[in-house]
């Protein structure tokens, strides 16, 4: 029995301590000078108090972690009562460090997911202007869905950055395309943005079931 009680009373006394420790972080922040005065996400900052407003409410910075974005910064905060601050730290290293990964690891998904989402914004405004362009300037040639072989290769086949690779060749008559004189002729219109919106357009007409 005084075991059981014993062992109750330092899962308690722990669950206090661990309660005491908290992560809050920001992403994209370009300022130094108000981060502190931001709302931060994740644990009990929840999107609604900034470091200030923890401070207030009895909490200290322990630590703060500090990476660079193409966009800002991303901040990571450890907040800690005076309660959990007299234990050290050392004894919630092993926990903080798996919070940090796992934010970050979140932060560089996001990042990811939104990079990605960009990317599919620009290919589906591209096509807007691609079948148009592709229809006057390249289909005598290449055929209605890219099919016809031209130096060895149909346009179809092609990933984006051969066509971008190809249209280059093309224009500076090489490695067995047409003249450059008469280049410009068939390459007016045509840059990095459509050359994705032909990628695509083709894409759609020649795998229908994937669109």
């Amino acid at each position: 029995m005084k075991k059981a009680i014993l062992s109750s009373i330092l899962l308690l006394g722990t669950t206090s301590i661990l309660a005491d420790t908290t992560m809050c972080f920001k992403e994209n922040h370009s300022s130094m000078s108000t981060i502190e005065n931001i709302p931060l996400n994740g644990g009990a900052c929840a999107g609604k108090f900034s470091v200030n407003d923890m401070k207030k409410q009895g909490w200290a910075v322990d630590d703060i972690k500090i990476s660079q974005t193409p966009t800002g910064m991303n901040f990571i905060y450890i907040l800690k009562t005076p309660t959990a601050q007299q234990f050290g730290t050392t004894q919630f290293v092993g926990n903080q460090a798996q919070m940090e990964a796992n934010i970050l690891a979140k932060l560089e998904q996001k990042k990811q997911a939104e990079e990605k989402a960009k990317i599919e914004k620009e290919v589906q405004e591209a096509k807007v202007d691609a079948q148009n362009i592709y229809v006057n300037q390249c289909q005598t040639c290449h055929g209605a869905k890219g099919e016809v072989v031209k130096a060895g290769v149909a346009l179809n086949s092609l990933s984006v950055e051969d066509m971008q690779t190809s249209l280059k060749d093309y224009e500076l008559g090489r490695n067995g395309k047409e003249s450059s004189l008469n280049a410009a002729i068939h390459t007016s219109n045509l840059n990095s943005k459509t050359i994705k919106g032909i990628y695509a357009y083709l894409k759609d007409l020649n795998n229908p079931s994937k669109k």
